[in-house]
């Protein structure tokens, strides 16, 4: 008898989850900064010149 109180799980499952997860976890999608045209993460202030939705963040 099992002492864990949660079903084992099958590897079929278990696989389809880590391979789910690993799809999810990726690089970050760059764009281009409109002000210096320098790649940018999206949704983040541009680090070459610091320009946010077309305001100075410096």
């Amino acid at each position: 008898m099992s002492s864990s109180m949660f079903r084992k799980k099958s590897r079929a499952r278990v696989r389809r989850h880590r391979a789910r997860w690993k799809a999810k976890v990726a690089a970050p999608q760059l764009t281009r900064c409109p002000a210096c045209g320098a790649p940018t993460p999206a949704h983040h202030a541009c680090p070459a010149c610091g320009v946010y939705r077309g305001r100075s963040t410096r």
